[in-house]
């Protein structure tokens, strides 16, 4: 709980550096949170499902094209990873990332079509073990991973709610456990409800 508690608390910090993007005018900065819906495309996992998690941050609105285009950075903490069940017994593979999105948003009336790169660090180091042979493979995941997004969201005043996918284009697999799980990518889709301020 310490860590998470950790976790928060710097992503809070890394949160006021979008408070300069937001300072020119028309800028709007808001918040989201909400459900998370992961997986990761090892082959190696037995018997894998998707895991539910939540997300939460920061983001800000930057008029590029007065109601027509923006962007949209956002700084997030989200939960991901996959369920599994060796021998039987379902267990979660849980990784904690700090995301960073920056998205173009196109305004269609009262709904944002967003497209555009994300890269995520993982500040968690959480370990695999290998149920079959009662082996711990520690750091078994690299610290990097980098993207595309893509959603909408649907604006009522100042609330939104959000719906977008999130697919990884890196192996996320350190080395030492890539003859345990393979390689694999991660894959999130979130459902959010967001406020501007």
């Amino acid at each position: 709980m310490k860590t998470q508690y950790a976790n928060i608390a710097v992503l809070m910090v890394l949160a006021l550096l979008l408070l300069p993007l937001v300072a020119q005018s028309q800028a709007k900065i808001g918040i989201r949170a909400g459900l998370n819906v992961s997986n990761i495309s090892f082959d190696g996992l037995p018997n894998k499902s998707e895991k539910f998690g939540y997300h939460a941050g920061i983001f800000a609105d930057l008029p590029v094209v007065s109601n027509f285009m923006s962007v949209q950075p956002e700084l997030s903490y989200s939960l991901k990873g996959a369920d599994f069940e060796p021998l039987g017994e379902r267990q979660t593979l849980e990784l904690n990332y700090v995301d960073f999105f920056l998205p173009v948003a196109f305004k269609l009336g009262s709904v944002d079509v967003q497209l555009g790169p994300f890269a995520s660090y993982l500040i968690s180091t959480p370990d695999y073990k290998v149920y079959n042979e009662n082996t711990v493979v520690v750091d078994a995941f690299n610290k990097f991973d980098a993207g595309l997004t893509g959603g909408l969201s649907f604006n009522f005043n100042k609330f939104l709610i959000g719906i977008r996918y999130n697919q990884g284009f890196l192996n996320v697999t350190e080395e030492n456990a890539k003859p345990f799980l393979s390689e694999g990518k991660n894959s999130v889709g979130q459902v959010s409800l967001g406020y501007r301020f």
